[in-house]
C-alpha cells in the first residue's frame, strides 16, 4: 500500500487523515500487524487501519488525498 506520492505506508507512521492526526496501525497489503491489532482480528483483506485521535479507527482500502504522512516511527 502506497501514500498518493507513491510512498510505502509503513505501520507506526503517524499521519493525517481525514483532518484528524493518527497512527497506522495494521497494513494489511504487507501484514504488518500492531500489539493492538494483531493478525486475524479483522475480516478486511486489503488496505490499512488508521487510529484517530478525533474519529477512531477507520480503514482504508487505498489512501487518496486526505491521507498524507506527517512522519515516520522513529
Amino acid at each position: 500500500m502506497k501514500y498518493i506520492d507513491n510512498q510505502e505506508v509503513l505501520l507506526g507512521d503517524r499521519v493525517l487523515a481525514d483532518d484528524s492526526e493518527g497512527i497506522v496501525v495494521t497494513v494489511l497489503d504487507t501484514k504488518q500487524f500492531s500489539d493492538e491489532y494483531p493478525e486475524g482480528w479483522s475480516d478486511q483483506q486489503v488496505g490499512a487501519f488508521v487510529e484517530t485521535k478525533k474519529w477512531g479507527l477507520i480503514h482504508y482500502s487505498e489512501f487518496d488525498e486526505d491521507v498524507r504522512l506527517i512522519a515516520r516511527k522513529s
